[in-house]
C-alpha cells in the first residue's frame, strides 16, 4: 500500500513537467485546413412576409406550440400573457388573438393553419417548445 500510495505521488509530480513538454509547439510548418459544414448549401425558397410598420389598430395572432395538459410545463403561456399585456400598454387600440383560442398541437398542421387564416390576423407571434 505504501509503494502504491509513493508511485501515485510521484506521478501527481511529475505530471505538470510532462504535460510542459506536450505543450510545447512543434516545428512550424505550414498547413491548410478545410471546414466544412455538413448541411449543404441552403436554398431560399421564398422571401418572408413584409414587416408590419406598426402594430397599432391591428389584429396579432399568436400561436403557442404545446399540446393543453403540456401547456403549463414550459415557459410559454408566461411569456405569452406577458407579451399580450406589455403590446396591450404600447398599442391600447391592437387585437390579440390568444394562443388559447388556437388549437393546440406541436406541429403547425393544416388545422392550425387553418385557425389562424380564419382569424384573420395582420400578423402572428409563433412560438416553439411550450
Amino acid at each position: 500500500m505504501k509503494k502504491t500510495a509513493i508511485l501515485l505521488v510521484a506521478a501527481l509530480l511529475a505530471m505538470p513537467g510532462l504535460f510542459t513538454i506536450l505543450a510545447l509547439p512543434a516545428a512550424s510548418s505550414d498547413f491548410t485546413l478545410t471546414v466544412l459544414n455538413p448541411q449543404g448549401p441552403v436554398e431560399k425558397v421564398k422571401d418572408l412576409a413584409p414587416r408590419l410598420e406598426t402594430l397599432q389598430g391591428k389584429k396579432i395572432a399568436m400561436w403557442l406550440s404545446a399540446t393543453p395538459d403540456q401547456l403549463f410545463a414550459g415557459k410559454g403561456a408566461e411569456l405569452y400573457d406577458l407579451l399580450e399585456k406589455m403590446l396591450k400598454e404600447q398599442y391600447p387600440d391592437i387585437e390579440i388573438v390568444r394562443y388559447t383560442d388556437l388549437p393546440m398541437k406541436f406541429a403547425p398542421e393544416k388545422e392550425i393553419m387553418d385557425a389562424i387564416t380564419a382569424a384573420a390576423p395582420d400578423g402572428v407571434v409563433a412560438g416553439f417548445g411550450g
